[in-house]
């Protein structure tokens, strides 16, 4: 028996273990569908331009493509920035939402079409079922896409594209052509190179274009002769083989005084006060830091690469002065623009130098305004007096409506009575070939209203010059005064 005991207790065991495998073989398979997207990163090496050059000597363009993609075989993988990770992290994030997005909403326009099928009430149940159930399996597979961890590869593995592999080597493309071109040849970036004649000598000078940035972010020149052309190969296959690889990214950290001002670095927010240590490709950036009250200050930082580049900006206070608003009229609610800022008379503070618009209101509901430059117009403004209620507080905008009225009359009326001396014409000439006597009665008739309909054009056309000119000299009166010199 116990023999027995034993053999049933090892049945049991591996009737459990083979239960148990899809369990464990599933935690495999998952962490094993944990992959790093992008894992390649392709250029294109384009034909270089050798069109100034010397019909016989045009033959060093294909020598030096060829030879400079034989070099770059020896790049095995690039180092990505922070910057063309994000680039490449978030257009895979797209294109995965983007295909879950068309297979969900393709689902849902053929569910919507089996209404017109013509299927029986039985079969038109079965497929609705259908349809709603994988429906919901397709909204499942979008919400886990919004909700995926993108990982791209941080250090993809360097190719050539297949048309270079096999020696082949396109035109480049044309100006803001750039970009469709990776697209359209799956690559990453691509390098173009133009050869001149200077002075006996050639002159090459390369670029490489690159996807994430959209610009040519690389560029050097060299200059040669035929007889240290192979020493001028190595040298810039090596220059560019260190760019591909990826450089060491830099690291930037601003500090501002004020502790609030705003810091731009590449026109993007950076932070406020202090940015801390940031990560930034090498190569010039553009610095910008503003705060209210301050004068705003911008530099261009060039970035060392692998190195660290501390800044401390100083924003230097804005000049103000101090002035008192004075109404005609009494006690007036004032505003500085469109912001209420109390009761006059009062004293406000603003930037030396700047123009200010202040609008007052009484309580009665006259309406006065000044435009003046703080500081040149000595310490009090005097408003004008205020205009009464009772007239059109707004005769810019009446008089551009009425200028409107004008237009949309001239062009109703000019096209009826073309359409009526058309109408006119056609009558006259019947009753000129067939001579019927209620023709021709239609005919006058119609000659009168053709008449009339011109003299509506023409009110029409008069009204709406009229209006024109009035409008610009209402224009020109809407324009509030402007205080000069303290007067």
């Amino acid at each position: 028996m116990p023999g027995k005991t034993a053999k049933y207790s090892i049945a049991v065991l591996a009737l459990i273990l083979v239960l148990s495998a899809p369990v464990f073989g599933k935690g495999k398979a998952e962490d094993a569908s944990v992959i790093d997207l992008n894992p390649q990163w392709v250029l294109s090496i384009t034909a270089f331009d050798v069109s100034s050059l010397p019909p016989a000597q045009r033959v060093v363009g294909d020598i030096m493509v060829r030879s400079l993609a034989k070099s770059l075989t020896d790049v095995n993988h690039r180092i990505r920035v922070s910057e063309e990770y994000s680039y490449y992290k978030n257009l895979a994030f797209l294109l995965a939402l983007e295909d879950a997005g068309k297979k969900l909403a393709a689902r849902r326009e053929a569910r919507d079409l089996l209404l017109y099928k013509g299927y029986p009430e039985w079969q038109y149940k079965n497929e609705i079922k259908t349809a709603d159930e994988a429906i919901k399996k397709l909204e499942e597979e979008y919400q886990k896409a919004e909700e995926a961890v993108i990982k791209v590869s941080a250090e993809p593995v360097f190719k050539l594209t297949e048309e270079n592999t096999g020696g082949t080597f396109p035109a480049a493309p044309a100006k803001n052509g750039e970009y469709r071109y990776c697209v359209n040849k799956k690559a990453d970036a691509f390098v173009t190179g133009v050869v001149s004649e200077f002075h006996g000598r050639l002159v090459l000078t390369i670029r490489m274009y690159t996807l994430y940035t959209r610009s040519f972010d690389y560029e050097d020149s060299f200059i040669f002769s035929a007889d240290d052309m192979n020493l001028m190969e190595e040298e810039m296959a090596g220059r560019l083989a260190a760019a591909i690889s990826g450089a060491s990214p830099s690291a930037l950290s601003i500090r501002a005084d004020p502790e609030d001002a705003v810091i731009l670095v590449k026109e993007s927010y950076a932070g406020q006060g202090d940015t801390g240590i940031q990560e930034h490709s090498p190569g010039p950036v553009d610095v910008s830091v503003s705060a209210a009250g301050y004068g705003s200050a911008s530099v261009s930082v060039e970035l060392a690469e692998g190195e660290l580049t501390e800044m401390q900006v100083i924003l230097r206070p804005i000049p103000e002065t101090n002035f008192n608003i004075i109404f005609p009229n009494g006690t007036t609610s004032v505003y500085q623009g469109a912001l209420y800022i109390g009761e006059a008379p009062l004293a406000l503070r603003a930037p030396l130098n700047q123009f200010e618009y202040i609008h007052g209101e009484t309580p009665a509901g006259d309406t006065t305004s000044v435009i003046f430059r703080a500081g040149q117009t000595g310490d009090v403004i005097n408003l004008p007096a205020a205009i009464p209620k009772g007239k059109d507080n707004k005769p810019l905008g009446t008089s551009r409506r009425r200028f409107y009225d004008g237009w949309t009359a001239f062009w109703i009326a000019l096209p009826t009575a073309f359409i009526l001396e058309g109408v006119k014409n056609t009558y006259r000439n019947a009753y000129t070939y067939w001579g019927d006597a209620d023709v021709g009665v239609t005919s006058d008739v119609l000659n009168g209203v053709s008449i009339g309909a011109w003299v509506g054009f023409g009110l029409a056309a008069g009204y709406s010059v009229f209006r024109m000119i009035w409008y610009n000299h209402t224009a020109s009166k809407s324009v509030p005064k402007m205080v000069k010199n303290g007067k």
